[in-house]
């Protein structure tokens, strides 16, 4: 691991930025002429990947009644089975993935639901190139993972193509409820071209539930160890013509966790929530549709997963902090809308826009290091913050289609805006030490009063970009994307009085070029670059720097003509600077920034229908990541909780395709996931080692009825995730067993 990536030739992005203004403005000028021969009535062959046309004979029985019917929208991913055909994550186009030169995974709701997923690290276990799970069982809410190495908290997050990538100035992080979701893509490798304030791993793209010309609608009831109770439902409605629709997503959870605090009688600490999503979408004509999307999400969680190991290193059951204190609390709520206009079947205009928010309080204890005059007492200190999160994101984008002789043209110009605010009040004290042999809870703790930190942070940006996906006859594709970005920073410490601004700015650029084969091969070829600017502060409280990303990648995809299935294998090389890292000696477990992190490996994916009702997923990950600039000890060496292989397996078997009648609606499915070891310190000297889980599930389908039955780690693997240098054990999750019944109407 100790390899050091070779120094390459960097591409000047302003160039790259100028060629492709020159490029537009050609094309504008050909779309101006072509514009005017064109029937300006006629609507868009081709649009987004969610909108499809109702049934045939939906539109026969509407013409004998006599109405008039628009054509009409359903929310769906264009899948079948576990393998998607397209999405417009990848280019904000709809682009088949087997034309996108990236690696792209997308989860369906069909494998959402079959693998009874509660949460978004459980989402993407069977995703190549993600790592989740990391810090163990988390019932916070917190969405950890590691995308080709690199931490992807908060900086991955985006929802409906629009970033969600906010982050507090300390506990504050937006969160996800996936019942909401109908889908999930991972884009991994720098994406900032297109979405803006990605990060060089890449980005995960939720992909909210929004109102169906053809409404679903279900009850679900669902119970599970640890005593889990939780009532969800999802109705849609429309009206005859569904030029209007209507969805009403909610769920109630009331639940214990595996955090169990010894010697209390089985107190364990416990999660509840409530969510609720409404959404109307209006098709005043043909081309024009506008659909409105709320949510509010309350959290309240005691899952603090800190567990303390003895003076010599070994593990306890013993838990850092007392359940009658740590609280995680969060009221998070957003509103948004999307507006899509075919003016023609050239021009199309979009238009999203959410603004966000999420007020926390949060107390939590800190391991303060073992008595001197008792060994065995660790000596703990007690914090409590205030927080205030709230995020305003608008994009904007015209897609242009047109023929410039013997090349067809899909051409996107677009701008988009981002602003950030977040708030922090940063409270501490003392609290009673917890003997690791013998502890005691329940001791009452004072409430911190100590302001140790009252500050603000407002991040502003302001983005444009242009993308060209170039189709030359029916086999090559070249996509050429250029971007510019415009950041302020405004820090205030209201404790000092002092007032800081940062402006930083930054052209990326991104270029792909795929053949076709007429057998389903598409070999790709593709150099992309990111830049992110990241809120907060270091251990050192400095503002944070921006981190730049670039990669170059090789791959090919397989997707068999006819077929229900898509193969990928990637190559990639990717160099990333100004990496934010823990910082093992922070009490306060901040961040710094290390320098420059570079990260090498092959992905393989394998999403298909085997055989008639037999779906299979596949995945492969080997990654060689490696600190090649730093000022510390860790140069050299490979980040912390990094694996360096992974794999996992999942089959979906629908018995009923035996022919059997009275095995009619009987499903089954199981999995197996392998991590690979990893390091617990900077200097490599320390691992946790190596673990492999297994999963299953039955379920019965039959009419409106679903029964569904999940188990996740069967066999109890007593694994662990991560043992901190700094003498806190991370323990993987335990054996889940989950009971679903649904009701679909």
């Amino acid at each position: 691991m100790k390899n050091t990536l070779k120094k390459r030739k960097k591409i000047n992005p302003k160039k790259l930025i100028l060629l492709l203004g020159l490029h537009f403005s050609v094309l504008s000028a050909s779309f101006n002429g072509y514009a005017q021969s064109q029937n300006t009535n006629k609507p868009a062959e081709s649009k987004d990947q969610q909108t499809q046309t109702t049934s045939e004979s939906s539109e026969a029985s509407s013409k004998q009644s006599g109405i008039t019917v628009l054509p009409a929208m359903t929310i769906k991913a264009a899948t079948a089975g576990y393998a998607a055909k397209s999405s417009s994550s990848g280019t904000k186009t709809d682009t088949p993935l087997i034309e996108v030169p990236q690696s792209i995974s997308v989860v369906t709701r069909n494998e959402l639901d079959a693998r009874g997923v509660q949460d978004m690290s459980e989402a993407l276990r069977y995703t190549p190139g993600v790592a989740v799970d990391q810090w163990g069982f988390e019932g916070r809410g917190y969405e950890y993972l590691l995308l080709r190495g690199f931490q992807g908290l908060t900086t991955s997050l985006f929802r409906d193509g629009l970033s969600m990538a906010a982050q507090g100035l300390y506990f504050n992080s937006f969160i996800t409820e996936t019942y909401g979701l109908e889908r999930v893509d991972v884009l991994r490798g720098p994406t900032s071209v297109t979405f803006g304030r990605g990060d060089a791993g890449g980005i995960v793209n939720r992909i909210t539930k929004r109102p169906n010309a053809d409404p679903y609608r279900e009850i679900e009831l669902q119970y599970g160890n640890f005593d889990r109770k939780r009532v969800a439902a999802d109705l849609g409605f429309a009206n005859d013509d569904r030029t209007l629709m209507f969805r009403l997503v909610t769920l109630g959870l009331d639940s214990d966790t595996q955090v169990r605090y010894p010697n209390t009688g089985g107190d364990r600490a416990g999660l509840r929530r409530f969510y609720i999503a409404p959404s109307v979408t209006w098709r005043p004509t043909a081309d024009t549709t506008i659909t409105l999307l709320g949510e509010v999400l309350n959290n309240r969680a005691e899952a603090s997963p800190f567990f303390l190991l003895t003076p010599e290193g070994m593990r306890t059951n013993v838990v850092l902090a007392d359940s009658k204190f740590v609280k995680y609390a969060t009221n998070q709520s957003s509103f948004g809308y999307q507006i899509e206009h075919h003016f023609n079947e050239i021009f199309t205009a979009r238009q999203n826009f959410r603004h966000m928010q999420q007020d926390g309080n949060f107390n939590e204890m800190f391991r303060a290091g073992f008595d001197t005059a008792i060994p065995t007492l660790m000596n703990r200190s007690a914090i409590s913050t205030k927080e205030r999160l709230t995020q305003t994101v608008i994009d904007t984008h015209i897609q242009a289609r047109v023929n410039t002789g013997p090349l067809n043209h899909t051409a996107l110009f677009g701008v988009d805006w981002n602003v950030t605010n977040a708030s922090l009040k940063f409270f501490s004290g003392d609290a009673p030490g917890i003997d690791v042999f013998n502890p005691v809870y329940g001791i009452p703790i004072p409430k911190p009063s100590s302001l140790d930190i009252h500050a603000k942070q407002k991040i502003n940006k302001l983005g444009v970009y242009l993308q060209d996906q170039i189709r030359y006859g029916e086999n090559w594709l070249l996509t050429l994307s250029g971007r510019y970005d415009r950041v302020d920073s405004t820090d205030v410490d209201y404790l000092s009085a002092t007032r800081g601004k940062i402006r930083s700015d930054a052209y990326t650029g991104r270029a792909g070029l795929t053949y076709l084969f007429s057998n389903g091969i598409a070999p790709y070829v593709s150099y992309s670059q990111s830049f992110l600017p990241i809120p907060g502060f270091d251990s050192s409280n400095n503002p944070f720097k921006p981190t730049r990303g670039e990669q170059y990648e090789v791959g090919v995809k397989y997707q068999p003509v006819g077929g229900r299935s898509l193969y990928t294998l990637a190559f990639f090389d990717l160099t990333k600077t100004n990496v934010p890292t823990p910082d093992p000696n922070d009490p306060l477990f901040r961040s710094r920034q290390t320098g420059e992190v570079g990260s090498r490996g092959v992905e393989l994916e394998a999403r298909a229908e085997l055989l008639r009702g037999l779906n299979y997923i596949g995945t492969f990950t080997y990654h060689d990541v490696t600190v090649t600039k730093s000022g510390d000890v860790d140069k050299g060496n490979m980040p912390t909780q990094v694996p360096t292989t992974m794999t996992s397996h999942w089959l979906d078997y629908s018995l009923g395709s035996l022919g059997v009648s009275w095995l009619q609606g009987f499903g089954i499915g199981a999995g197996v996931r392998h991590v690979g070891r990893i390091f617990n310190d900077m200097e490599n000297t320390s691992t946790t080692p190596s673990f492999t889980l297994f999963d299953a599930m039955l379920r019965y389908d039959h009419g409106p009825w679903m029964f569904i039955v999940n188990a996740s780690n069967i066999f109890n693997n007593r694994y662990l995730s991560y043992s901190s240098p700094s003498g806190l054990a991370y323990p993987g999750i335990q054996r889940t067993v989950l009971g679903t019944l649904k009701f679909r109407f």
